[in-house]
């Protein structure tokens, strides 16, 4: 919610930069995260792995064009184009045929969060070769890069791990995966809350991005 509402108050600075999609994707994510949460409290049958696995796709492919829209290196664009179409495949044909809409795809996840960390690299490899100079700090997709990486990154041992918690039914070593995860994605929306923030002042960064 407070990245939802910083990205509000900062729409005139991104309004035509590729961080104006931050607003939709808030919006879905917290649309998502209620509807979750109102089903899983008031109703027998939550529908949060269906929410999930259908948001979890858009999120990643938002993500994938963001580093697409802010990388400038050729092949790396290229690259990234490419492991998004193969992604979104893979996810809907897990969706469909796989894992199925009703069981968490944590196929997808994994696959999804391995290319996400390679394109955080793929960042910090463009920046630190960029011939002009450069206060990463200053940069909104700094923050955004350092909360996707750590959540991640973190969040990659849980779905590894998921399928073999679930099939043995380990539900107290499930509560922790969960209760680190959750802090993970606190510190990965107040490094895009941060970003956001820097819109409104750092306005060289912004017209890199036009």
């Amino acid at each position: 919610m407070l990245a939802l509402l910083t990205s509000i108050f900062c729409i005139k600075w991104i309004i035509r930069t590729p961080y104006l999609l931050f607003l939709p994707y808030l919006l879905m994510t917290v649309a998502a995260e209620l509807i979750g949460f109102y089903t899983g409290r008031h109703h027998q049958f939550a529908l949060n792995n269906e929410i999930f696995n259908i948001s979890t796709i858009f999120e990643f492919i938002f993500f994938y064009f963001l580093f697409y829209k802010t990388i400038d290196k050729k092949f790396f664009k290229r690259s990234i184009l490419l492991m998004a179409v193969l992604y979104f495949i893979y996810s809907l044909l897990n969706l469909v045929f796989l894992q199925g809409l009703y069981q968490f795809n944590s196929y997808s996840m994994l696959l999804g969060t391995i290319i996400l960390i390679l394109f955080v690299f793929y960042y910090f490899y463009d920046a630190f070769e960029n011939q002009e100079p450069i206060n990463l700090i200053k940069e909104p997709m700094f923050w955004v890069s350092i909360g996707i990486f750590f959540f991640y990154l973190g969040d990659f041992t849980f779905n590894l791990m998921y399928p073999y918690l679930q099939r043995n039914n380990l539900k107290r070593e499930q509560h922790l995966f969960q209760l680190i995860n959750h802090n993970l994605i606190v510190f990965e929306y107040l490094c895009v809350t941060v970003a956001l923030i820097i819109c409104s002042r750092n306005r060289s960064a912004l017209k890199r991005q036009l």
